[in-house]
């Protein structure tokens, strides 16, 4: 230290202001990134409290937000909500039906002991206004199981009429044995086709030596009857006409 200060106290008067200038602006520059650094604290610190203050108030009411939960549950259809699935297919084909062609991001999920709240973000760009108002009035139908929740539209400089519109979207969904969700048709189960059972030989029997046939006599054949003989057709008698002329000519002239 002694020598630091005999350094400085043998340096020229400017050399001594420039050295001190340059001592200044260095503390001046670790006292700007300490406040900046306090001040970054003192938010972190505020945002903590206002955070414990916002989860005190919610423990605190447990009870409420739970029974205020379990009767808004009950005056839903359980067949009507929406898993994360049924979600992406849902907005999908209301896009079409709609003539929108747009792009969908995963679901994201929050859930409680009553609901899960499924928001699905879905973009679409050049679409004609009429499109989007289609989109939404059969979005607004389905209330309260589908919701909008934030819409975004800008006007397409490349065509002129044309919209980009990103829409966010949310279902609710009942949890535990309240309800069961709707969820996307299952594929129909193939049917088993029947096999016949296949019938094996029977074994034979251990030892068994199989007797010899007895010889068979001949069977005479059965005598011949008439109707089994073939017919005999008897000549018929035939006249001698030269011995029948003669006959009558003696008879002629005898008389």
């Amino acid at each position: 230290m002694n020598v630091l200060k005999a350094w400085f106290l043998g340096r020229l008067l400017r050399e001594k202001i420039l050295v001190f200038a340059f001592v200044l602006l260095g503390a001046l520059i670790w006292l700007s990134s300490a406040a900046d650094g306090m001040k970054a604290n003192v938010r972190r610190f505020r945002a903590a409290n206002s955070d414990l203050g916002t989860q005190a108030l919610w423990l605190n009411n447990r009870a409420t937000i739970e029974a205020a939960a379990a009767e808004a549950a009950s005056h839903l259809d359980p067949s009507k909500t929406y898993d994360a699935t049924f979600l992406v297919s849902e907005v999908s084909g209301m896009a079409r039906r709609a003539g929108l062609s747009a792009n969908t991001e995963p679901p994201r999920t929050q859930r409680s002991p009553q609901f899960a709240i499924h928001t699905l973000q879905l973009t679409t760009r050049r679409a004609d206004l009429g499109a989007v108002l289609r989109f939404y009035q059969e979005l607004a139908g389905k209330a309260p199981y589908l919701g909008l929740e934030q819409i975004s539209v800008q006007g397409d400089r490349s065509a002129p009429g044309m919209l980009n519109a990103t829409l966010q979207v949310a279902s609710v969904e009942l949890l535990g044995t309240v309800a069961v969700p709707r969820r996307a048709a299952p594929a129909p189960a193939a049917t088993p086709i029947p096999v016949a059972p296949v019938e094996q030989p029977a074994a034979p029997a251990p030892n068994f030596t199989p007797a010899p046939a007895a010889p068979t006599e001949a069977t005479p054949p059965p005598p011949a009857t008439v109707q089994d003989s073939p017919a005999v057709v008897a000549p018929e008698p035939t006249t001698n006409i030269p011995d029948a002329a003669d006959e009558l000519l003696a008879k002629a002239l005898k008389q």
